[in-house]
């Protein structure tokens, strides 16, 4: 049984993404796939405790909900599609790259809310699988700036530009002028939902979470927008080593 329940269109999805920058394809995620999605994190929130997580590469656990989504013939032919249709020069790697993204706890502090960045993929799909009711700002919803660069001649230009704009006080500053109210930027996500954007050219970050609260989401990454890039191959693995530190760290808190 396939994990995306609804009819795609690949150029028109990817028209409505240069224009409006975010694409919301509403009950697209098959129910039964949510349910065992929901299951796994509640495990994996009883077994890590109550605190921040991601797993990288979910995918490879063989049976997991991560495993059964990044494989489906439909998901991966979308995510190619769009890959081609906006950048016909990026790379496609065999398997799409996913993270499981829990917050949990008081992420009120956490140097893990209001991060914005734009990623390193042409692609970004956000599965909600958990998202939580609360105060306005303080529920883990997703900001997004769509469509706030072009595609970069240079990987090396890439990099430059976002030891800057992922900067502390250059975060800080955006975070500062943002103005009180339910702002057009703020997504209000909705499990069931399947929530596409274009990943390197969207700034984008995610408001903290309450105490008590679970916010949970699968996010695939498709297309190397500079494909043979041995900086950004370099800057993948150290960001990953670091994100693995991180999480040894605080698993044994």
């Amino acid at each position: 049984m396939s994990v995306l329940m609804a009819a795609v269109a690949p150029r028109s999805i990817a028209e409505a993404l240069d224009t409006e920058g975010f694409v919301c394809l509403e009950n697209a995620i098959n129910p039964e796939w949510l349910d065992r999605a929901r299951a796994y994190v509640q495990h994996l929130v009883a077994e890590k405790g109550e605190r921040y997580f991601a797993l990288n590469w979910p995918s490879r656990e063989s049976g997991s909900p991560a495993d059964e989504i990044t494989h489906d013939p439909e998901i991966k032919a979308l995510l190619e599609s769009l890959v081609r249709e906006s950048r016909p020069s990026a790379g496609l790697d065999s398997e799409i790259y996913n993270v499981l993204r829990v917050v949990t706890g008081d992420s009120s502090g956490s140097k893990k809310s209001l991060i914005y960045h734009y990623d390193n993929t042409v692609i970004t799909a956000l599965v909600p699988i958990l998202i939580p009711k609360g105060e306005s700002r303080h529920a883990g919803e997703l900001l997004a700036f769509p469509n706030k660069r072009p595609y970069r001649s240079t990987a090396v230009g890439n990099i430059v530009e976002k030891s800057v704009v992922q900067s502390n006080w250059f975060r800080q500053r955006v975070t500062d002028k943002l103005s009180d109210g339910d702002l057009p930027e703020i997504r209000h996500l909705v499990p069931g939902n399947l929530y596409l954007f274009w990943g390197y050219r969207t700034y984008h970050a995610n408001f903290p979470v309450s105490p008590g609260m679970v916010r949970a989401t699968l996010l695939l990454h498709h297309g190397d927008p500079h494909p043979g890039s041995l900086a950004l191959k370099l800057l993948k693995a150290r960001n990953l080593r670091r994100e693995q530190r991180n999480l040894a760290a605080s698993s044994v808190r």
